[in-house]
């Protein structure tokens, strides 16, 4: 596999198939599909989702709901079901092309008495056309004269974590191979689907109450080929679209255009080291593709590839994604923090909830921007564990400022920082203020707080705590002296609207000042207070390993240890640059490196 903007596969490894459909994922900024087979296959996990299309099914969390399926395909060659976790493959390939997003498989298959069949599979999610979803599937005969039966058409029976989704499903025939759906949850959520299905005369059709299928039979001779086209658009609410009548390569090839203007800003190129290449074109191909294009969702954990943290959107966008796609596609970067911006006031909602002012952001949000952290969860063996990083970890604040400041330094986007950038960077600090206590001494101390490094709970003053609460205050008053050069009526109804003292300028840099960490006399940070007294483990001893230390130790014994499950002291060096000195960060790398866990 020589060239670096592919990512393929020639072997079926059926135990590999459900965590394979994850990295073959396809999305397009506003839609985003698993790598399932278009046949069934024991495990897989199909599911298309939409950006910002949520629902909280009864005593459940919110998630994005699974939409109607457009790519199942019942297949059969003279009567036997194309299975591969039935009969195995005589030759298997499967290619992402990262340049254009189309994915293919191609499959050599004969199944019990059957002749020899090669089917070839291709889909993307258009980039042009971002409600449009294309499949082709083209049927070879090599050897026999073989009879190839086709089903497909729109599923609406998908299940979510919590099981089924849709509270209704209604649907029309409204053509010669085409269909409508409109799929609804009570109260909550709706979309339209419309496909069409083209490339055979005659089709037949199965009116299912919630799964409506075209079918098509086919007596193929050697070299013979049936190739049946279908298109997919999905609309929000009851309205759809039309889909195109166009070919697929057709659908293709204008979608590859947008994709190429994408990758003229967002490529990654390392000379010298191919595999490294590819592994970091994947990764923008992924985040390009699963960053909204609007304010309506952001970019969650997992991004758009399955039901890992349910799609809610954490702190590692603000700090690992923005600034990449800042570089790259700042509209992206934007949306994200458009998206930052309408959940404002669930931020603020948080913050009250806890008796605080300001904006206290969501550990883990959805929708709304309010919080939706799970507050119990369990052990791999069952036992009942209590969550506390919706209500602790709260560096959350300073990270969303964070990747606005990022955002702002590189795009010099003065409407963004007038008409949403300094509220949200003034009512985060304003959350520092009520937060931090002062001792006897005038320091600043942040307690009864998580940090990323979340083997350790309910501590002080973590280090990347309270130095991105520190830079948060001091960024906060340069955010304001950048709107007052620039707009300064509306710093001044921001300061009155958010309550802001006389001095409050002063106050917030005194109170940075206070709080930020001081090194050791090595020159060594403290993880948090009280790290350096705690148990030191020799982490060679558990080598070789599989799991994180934290689920062979255990909760209790992992926090009594100095085991970091990340270095978030190094973390904090990097994107502070205050801390980067040579020096500071040699004790550092030196400190943890040994007691690091990489548990994430």
């Amino acid at each position: 596999m020589s060239d670096t903007w592919l990512l393929s596969e020639d072997r079926l490894r059926p135990e590999l198939v459900p965590w394979k459909e994850s990295l073959f994922s396809i999305a397009n900024g506003f839609l985003g599909t698993r790598g399932s087979f278009e046949e069934d296959f024991q495990g897989s996990v199909r599911a298309t989702f939409m950006h910002g299309l949520f629902a909280t099914p009864p005593g459940a969390l919110p998630h994005l709901c699974p939409l109607p399926d457009w790519t199942g395909c019942s297949i059969t060659v003279d009567g036997v079901p194309f299975r591969l976790d039935q009969h195995a493959p005589a030759g298997y390939e499967r290619v992402l092309d990262m340049r254009n997003g189309v994915l293919t498989r191609r499959v050599l298959w004969r199944g019990p008495g059957t002749g020899l069949v090669r089917i070839e599979f291709r889909r993307l999610l258009s980039m042009a056309t971002p409600e449009l979803a294309s499949l082709e599937i083209a049927i070879t005969s090599l050897t026999d004269d073989v009879q190839v039966g086709v089903e497909t058409g729109l599923d609406g029976s998908v299940s979510g974590p919590a099981g089924g989704v849709w509270d209704r499903v209604d649907w029309e025939r409204t053509g010669p191979g085409r269909l409508v759906m409109t799929a609804a949850i009570d109260n909550q959520a709706s979309v339209t689907a419309s496909t069409v299905v083209e490339g055979h005369q005659t089709l037949g059709f199965v009116g299912d109450p919630v799964h409506p299928r075209f079918t098509a039979t086919v007596d193929l001779a050697p070299g013979e080929r049936l190739v049946l086209g279908k298109h997919t658009t999905y609309r929000p609410g009851s309205r759809g679209s039309a889909p195109p009548s166009d070919r697929f390569d057709d659908v293709a090839a204008a979608s590859a255009t947008e994709w190429t203007r994408l990758w003229e800003t967002g490529a990654v190129e390392v000379t010298g080291d191919p595999h490294a290449e590819r592994a970091l074109r994947f990764a923008a191909f992924h985040l390009t593709g699963a960053a909204p294009r609007t304010a309506e969702g952001g970019i969650g954990a997992r991004l758009l590839s399955g039901y890992g943290y349910l799609h809610h959107v954490f702190w590692d966008t603000d700090i690992f994604i923005v600034p990449y796609l800042t570089l790259t596609q700042p509209d992206l970067a934007r949306a994200h923090l458009g998206y930052r911006y309408r959940g404002l006031a669930g931020a603020r909602r948080k913050a009250a909830y806890y008796g605080r002012s300001g904006a206290f952001y969501a550990w883990e949000s959805a929708g709304t921007g309010d919080e939706c952290t799970p507050e119990w969860g369990a052990t791999p063996d069952g036992e009942r564990v209590r969550i506390r990083t919706g209500e602790i970890e709260e560096h959350i604040v300073a990270d969303v400022a964070y990747a606005l400041e990022h955002y702002l330094t590189w795009t010099g986007d003065r409407r963004f920082l007038r008409d949403h950038g300094a509220e949200m960077s003034l009512d985060g600090a304003r959350y520092w203020q009520d937060r931090i206590v002062l001792d006897d001494e005038g320091r600043g101390h942040l307690r009864n707080v998580i940090g990323p490094n979340e083997y350790h709970v309910d501590v002080d003053d973590n280090f990347f705590t309270n130095a991105m609460a520190a830079w948060h205050l001091r960024a906060a008053v340069r955010h304001a002296a950048a709107l007052r050069d620039h707009d300064r009526s509306r710093l001044a109804d921001l300061v009155s609207g958010l309550g802001l003292a006389t001095g409050w300028e002063s106050s917030f840099l005194d109170l940075a000042d206070s709080v930020a960490p001081l090194p050791g006399p090595d020159g060594v940070f403290e993880e948090h207070a009280g790290y350096f007294a705690l148990d030191q483990v020799d982490l060679g001893v558990f080598e070789p390993r599989r799991w994180s230390l934290q689920a062979i130790l255990g909760e209790k014994a992992i926090g009594r240890s100095q085991v970091t499950k990340q270095a978030d002291v190094v973390m904090g060096l990097v994107l502070l640059d205050q801390y980067q000195t040579p020096d500071l960060v040699r004790a550092q790398l030196d400190y943890y490196a040994p007691r690091t866990d990489h548990g994430s």
